[in-house]
């Protein structure tokens, strides 16, 4: 997609990651962080719990580099998917708690699954709109947010009336694979009941820190992240 970088960039970048080389990190943060905070607040519509995935995100970067495969897509693809994990999972654990505050008005588990699905979905067009190469998404742009016809988006890009079908078609192929990615299942699967809620324990995952990982804070002057988002404050080292 249009903003994907080199994998040869992706390949360096990972293993300096995997080096300790906190100079990589605040790379990393500097040219991913803008995508991480917007896809998490797409999820959980929270300017502060954005920041805090912002932050475990990285953090869970910082602690497992290993984990991100070349072989399987570029380094903001691997990113985003793993944002929109950690973004899920945290508004699994919100309804949750929602679920048990509200008793015997608690909404149905099925409807709260559906919220779920619906806001990693919306999450993940957004990424595919913003990924995408800028043709595509400019016949996009002004089909659908400036409800322009085809031949009126042809004009305004200065294509030909087929081209601007085509790229229309693309685009809307690209967007509608957006709804074949179902919401990550929880590392717990929860059970929603008017009084209380359960976890039981899900299938075993791939290994994570119980806690939030320390991350060396990268020596730069500035960063382009929103908010009060920052490379997980500093510390020690990886834990090993």
């Amino acid at each position: 997609m249009g903003h994907d970088a080199p994998p040869r960039w992706d390949r360096r970048m990972q293993q300096r990651l995997t080096r300790g080389e906190a100079a990589a990190l605040g790379e990393l943060y500097d040219r991913f962080a803008s995508l991480v905070h917007s896809l998490a607040y797409r999820v959980l519509d929270d300017e502060d719990t954005a920041d805090r995935i912002t932050r475990e995100v990285f953090g869970y970067i910082w602690e497992h580099p290993g984990t991100y495969d070349p072989k399987q897509g570029s380094l903001r693809s691997w990113v985003a998917g793993l944002t929109r994990h950690h973004a899920v999972q945290r508004l699994r654990q919100t309804e949750a708690a929602s679920a048990r505050d509200c008793g015997d008005e608690a909404p149905e588990p099925a409807e709260i699954e559906q919220r779920i699905r619906e806001a990693s979905t919306a999450a993940r067009a957004d990424y595919i709109v913003t990924s995408m190469p800028a043709p595509l998404r400019a016949a996009l742009e002004l089909a659908y947010f400036q409800r322009r016809d085809y031949r009126q988006t042809a004009a305004d890009l200065g294509v030909t009336e087929d081209e601007a079908r085509r790229r229309l078609r693309l685009g809307l192929q690209l967007l509608s694979t957006a709804h074949n990615h179902q919401a990550l299942p929880p590392t717990h699967r929860t059970t929603y009941t008017s009084s209380t809620v359960r976890a039981t324990p899900a299938a075993p995952r791939a290994p994570q820190s119980s806690h939030a990982p320390r991350v060396p804070r990268a020596p730069h002057t500035h960063h382009t992240g929103p908010g009060s988002s920052a490379p997980p404050g500093p510390g020690h080292g990886r834990t090993r």
